[in-house]
């Protein structure tokens, strides 16, 4: 990984180590730039925080096993 030419280029990239979609070494390169950059560890800090938020306190309400099977029953394939 490059060095990130804006802000919201670090941002993407920090989004992507979250959503694991960087390689092994674009992952390596991002946490070597975070611990050494202290504005990219604070971005990737508010990134963490906010997702560790959601994931903690927003939930999805369920879903009954009825409306799944009525859902795949009106379901046509073509």
């Amino acid at each position: 990984m490059p060095d990130f030419k804006n802000m919201n280029e670090m941002r993407a990239n920090i989004n992507l180590y979250f959503d694991n979609a960087l390689t092994n070494d674009d992952q390596q390169n991002l946490l070597h730039k975070v611990e050494h950059d202290s504005t990219c560890q604070k971005i990737f800090n508010q990134e963490k925080n906010m997702r560790e938020f959601i994931k903690n306190n927003v939930t999805r309400p369920a879903v009954s096993p009825d409306l799944i099977q009525n859902i795949k029953n009106n379901i046509k394939v073509v």
